[in-house]
């Protein structure tokens, strides 16, 4: 009886995982469209900034970033799909059209997340224009685009890739800094 139990039991946790995507890894940056990353993310604007650990989960055109960590709400999610956006800090959830404005409400940084969705591969964002500066290895460096300039630096192999590790950003008297700590590229 303990025994039937025990494997009822495993079945059941094993039933309630969430299972990645399956298929073929991407074999290139530009091809990877869904990914779960955590790093963390240290910010400014202004005389306000603050920083917090992040969980970025991507599943192309979704996705979900959740803050957590001293972001002055102690933990936040922000979703997105095309043509809408949620931020859910926990005491109020918002919506908007666009996951920047979003991001704003939240960190006080005019975010471009869906450019960030490109930043963070080491991507331009192709929807604006841009220039940008590259390695021997063709990783790109630097990049000025949508008013920020960007650099990109400590480039991870993850599999066939080679994802930046570390994203520093500045934009008139916004900044940021994203370390990533673990990729995980998806099929």
């Amino acid at each position: 009886m303990i025994r039937l139990s025990l494997v009822a039991l495993m079945l059941l946790l094993g039933a309630c995982q969430t299972r990645p995507p399956v298929g073929p890894l991407p074999d290139s940056v530009a091809t990877l469209q869904n990914w779960n990353l955590s790093g963390r993310l240290g910010y400014r604007a202004g005389n306000d900034g603050g920083s917090a650990s992040i969980d970025w989960r991507q599943r192309h055109p979704e996705g979900e970033i959740h803050f957590s960590g001293p972001v002055g709400i102690g933990s936040a999610r922000l979703f997105w799909a095309p043509g809408s956006a949620e931020l859910d800090t926990g005491k109020e959830q918002l919506s908007a059209a666009s996951s920047a404005e979003l991001a704003w409400r939240l960190t006080g940084l005019w975010l471009p997340v869906e450019a960030l969705q490109f930043w963070v591969r080491g991507l331009p964002w192709p929807d604006a224009p841009g220039e940008e500066q590259r390695n021997e290895l063709g990783q790109l460096t630097a990049l000025q685009q949508l008013g920020w300039s960007l650099t990109f630096s400590d480039y991870l192999p993850s599999g066939e890739l080679a994802l930046p590790q570390r994203i520093r950003a500045s934009h008139d008297d916004q900044r940021f800094t994203l370390v990533i700590r673990k990729w995980e590229p998806l099929p």
